[in-house]
């Protein structure tokens, strides 16, 4: 890598940086994941040479592609080396969007101890800066973290303050994000009614604005709250809508939730084996993209563990998992829309 190859990779993904931080970011993820090797070499030349202000542009695009495609582990080691950098000031307006883009990183990784400070951060530089994009990001980061450690008051005070933001901005975009957060504290809290019509909201806003990714991912969580409130068929309909939905949009985010769902499906049928196999391979697919499931998502993986081992003898609770995780992806996905 020269400067000429890596300036190269700058302008390629500069190209598509208003397009990633919006709804149809998974569009350009999907652009990039041809380059990935050539973009993180790029970004760890600008590193290495000293040229902070390309380096960080990079990364507040490459960021959100490495949670987009699983790269979690790879990106975040780049972008800590960059932050690390004593260079790397908050002067530029990239600063504080590179700031939350290392948060949203280390939470995928439940490293919510960095996330927060790294959170903080980017809120600090952003609002010294007027960049009430980031803002609203920062606040809706901070609440992400409340939602891990279960400080249910912290998510919907920082999730209502950034939508207020967002809504002064009259950005529908940057509103879904808090909203989405609402809807999570209140399936969190039990409270399944509201989370559902959160959830609903969140999702008529994800169609208006055409954010597919946010589409998939409220349906997502409608079938779970459909699940808990025990209508079963209406469940298993949005999981496997969004099933379809994610193999063919390659969403490495929602994807490891597929057979999460349809293990916990599995398991209010009665199918034990079923859902172990599926359970297994849902970790599976969590550890090759080097993410853990979100707080709420969290509590519902343990929940379904700890009622499978009572359910299954220790034996074949340890055989099956092995079988589920020798299933490629697209095995996982065939597996888990089996009826």
């Amino acid at each position: 890598m020269d400067r000429a190859k890596a300036k190269h990779y700058l302008d390629l993904a500069s190209e598509l940086r208003s397009t990633i931080s919006g709804p149809k970011g998974e569009e350009a993820s999907n652009q990039l994941e041809a380059h990935d090797k050539e973009l993180g070499a790029a970004l760890a030349w600008f590193i290495e040479n000293h040229e902070i202000d390309e380096a960080l542009l990079l990364s507040s695009v490459l960021w959100r592609f490495w949670m987009d495609k699983g790269h979690v582990a790879e990106g975040r080691k780049l972008i800590t080396r960059l932050i690390d950098q004593p260079q790397a000031k908050p002067a530029p307006k990239t600063y504080g969007e590179v700031l939350f883009g290392a948060g949203m990183l280390a939470f995928r990784q439940n490293d919510n101890d960095e996330a927060n400070k790294l959170f903080q951060k980017a809120l600090a530089v952003s609002r010294e800066n007027n960049d009430k994009p980031t803002t609203v990001r920062a606040l809706t980061g901070l609440a992400r973290a409340a939602l891990r450690e279960n400080n249910y008051a912290q998510v919907k005070t920082r999730a209502e303050e950034a939508r207020s933001v967002a809504r002064s901005m009259n950005d529908e975009y940057a509103e879904t994000r808090p909203l989405h957060m609402l809807a999570a504290a209140a399936r969190m809290e039990g409270d399944l009614k509201r989370a559902r019509t959160l959830y609903e909201e969140s999702l008529a806003l994800a169609r208006k604005i055409k954010d597919e990714a946010l589409v998939s991912n409220e349906l997502d969580n409608l079938g779970s709250v459909s699940l808990h409130m025990g209508d079963l068929k209406r469940a298993k309909d949005l999981y496997r809508e969004v099933a379809e939905r994610v193999h063919k949009q390659q969403n490495m985010y929602l994807l490891p939730y597929v057979p999460l769902h349809f293990s916990m499906v599995a398991l209010e049928e009665g199918k034990h084996d079923r859902a172990v196999k599926l359970l297994a391979a849902a970790d599976k697919l969590f550890e090759s993209s080097s993410m853990t499931p979100d707080p709420d998502e969290s509590v519902e993986r343990e929940n379904t563990v700890s009622r499978l081992r009572k359910a299954v003898d220790e034996a074949n609770f340890d055989r099956l998992s092995a079988e589920g995780r020798k299933l490629s992806l697209d095995q996982t996905i065939r597996y888990a829309l089996e009826d």
